[in-house]
């Protein structure tokens, strides 16, 4: 079995976790080339992983090594590399949001299915060992009827400004919050009819940002009458706080936790303590730590969708829906107003 060479586009903090996984971590994979416009960022990276540099996409897919293509610019970058990949009839691998735009997600999705690819979203939650889990037992009846779901995703410092932005990389409600988006569909087994958000600047500076903040919630209203809750904040000092609950009509699941060990120190002076949330060491990001084999495991189930011919988990359709609902919520703050979910 031959390995599958893959080319990365986009290396800042996700791009650089997703080379280095495929370069030393994920099965019947070789990381064949990086791209960026950044040159040295490009000319760096190829020589700490060992592939080649570009800084091109197009240049990059005339390489007879590349089989697919992962796509991690940020995301207002995403439809010229996305349509160059599709026209060029490669295995996808994108990053959530499909695109910034609402229109944008359509025309990709629209162009993805004529070209006939495989296509991956990069909602790796879904492949979190315990979201696998959870899933396997939701489905088994271990808590009976999901009733209620809760995310908390909780940053302990703003991401780039690009991301904060609502009009580059939506803030948190599409940045962030997309995530427990598409974990409230795929874990409740439903599609979010009707939400109210709201927003919020208390703590961070807001960067010259428009209508920037630094935390959001959203109410969620099933189709099936379920309801769900979620927060997502920038300031969480104590590290990286990523929690989820489904309330059952039998049970409850918790997934996550605020600690990265199960130490616990108990003293007269200091109570009741643990270590901090997970942090940033070097240069792998707070959020590959937290989710380090949800990373390999979406690489490693892209490659075995190319191997043996056999859709993703999670398409283009899934960041379309999830897409929609982070839209929702955004507009559902400004007006303060709930909204429904087109």
């Amino acid at each position: 079995m031959n390995d599958i060479g893959i080319g990365v586009v986009g290396l800042g903090r996700l791009g650089y976790v997703h080379a280095r996984n495929i370069a030393r971590e994920v099965p019947n994979a070789k990381l064949v080339a990086v791209c960026d416009i950044d040159e040295d960022k490009a000319n760096n990276t190829s020589r700490e992983l060992g592939c080649k540099p570009y800084n091109n996409v197009n240049k990059m897919l005339e390489d007879k090594d590349i089989d697919a293509v992962c796509v991690v610019t940020p995301t207002s970058l995403h439809v010229d590399p996305v349509t160059a990949v599709a026209e060029a009839g490669k295995p996808l691998f994108c990053e959530k949001p499909l695109a910034g735009t609402l229109s944008d997600n359509l025309k990709l999705s629209k162009l993805i299915k004529k070209a006939g690819i495989i296509c991956q979203m990069g909602f790796m939650r879904r492949f979190d060992p315990p979201c696998a889990e959870a899933e396997v037992m939701i489905k088994e009846g271990a808590i009976g009827k999901p009733v209620y779901f809760c995310g908390f995703s909780r940053d302990p410092f703003p991401a780039p400004p690009w991301a904060c932005d609502p009009a580059k990389g939506g803030g948190l409600f599409i940045d962030v919050l997309i995530h427990d988006f598409d974990l409230a569909r795929f874990l409740m087994e439903d599609e979010v009819l009707k939400i109210y958000a709201d927003e919020t600047n208390l703590v961070v500076n807001s960067q010259g940002i428009n209508r920037f903040a630094d935390n959001v919630t959203a109410n969620l209203h099933f189709k099936g009458g379920a309801l769900g809750t979620c927060h997502a904040s920038m300031h969480a000092k104590y590290g990286y706080d990523m929690r989820t609950e489904i309330y059952g009509s039998e049970g409850n699941l918790i997934l996550g936790g605020l600690n990265s060990t199960e130490l616990t120190l108990c003293t007269a002076e200091r109570g009741i303590s643990k270590p901090l949330t997970f942090q940033t060491k070097d240069k792998i990001p707070h959020f590959m730590f937290r989710f380090k084999e949800a990373y390999v495991n979406e690489m490693a189930a892209f490659v075995e969708s190319i191997l043996y011919n056999k859709p993703p988990i999670v398409n283009e359709d899934d960041a379309v829906k999830a897409y929609r609902i982070s839209i929702a919520a955004a507009k559902s703050a400004g007006v303060r107003k709930e909204v429904s979910v087109i």
